[in-house]
């Protein structure tokens, strides 16, 4: 029989391999593939500092985020300080997504505190919550 820490650390291996999932998606512009990482849900939400600013809901959210891929010519980031907290079948993952995007030949910049609690969909996890907010630059 898997004692819990096995259990728990075969759950941070998945949900470690997950955000590397979703930062190939996020790199290939692939909203379809990004959306199946997210809870299809009515117990979805999401809050994002950009508009909509009101709690999202699954179909509110992934709509929000094609817009904002369709607006882009590239996006390329990493998670950085990332922490996984588990509690059973739930994970609260935090940490920072760094990234650079261009529109044409406009770049930019920055870091997004992020705030995810994944939930273990039948040996599948996904993300049930998520909130961003970006981090002031330095001064």
């Amino acid at each position: 029989m898997e004692s819990k820490a096995q259990r728990d650390d075969d759950a941070r291996r998945a949900i470690e391999h997950r955000l590397v999932d979703i930062l190939d998606a996020v790199h290939a512009g692939d909203v379809q593939r990004l959306a199946s990482y997210h809870l299809d849900s009515p117990r979805f939400t999401k809050f994002n500092d950009s508009p909509p600013l009101e709690r999202q809901d699954f179909a509110t959210a992934m709509s929000a985020e094609a817009a904002e891929f369709q607006a882009l010519d590239e996006i390329r980031g990493a998670f950085e300080d990332v922490k996984i907290d588990l509690f059973g079948a739930v994970a609260v993952v935090t940490g920072l997504f760094a990234y650079e995007a261009s529109v044409g030949d406009d770049r930019s910049s920055g870091t997004v505190r992020t705030t995810a609690v994944m939930v273990d969909d039948a040996g599948d996890w996904k993300i049930a919550h998520e909130h961003l907010s970006v981090l002031p630059a330095p001064a």
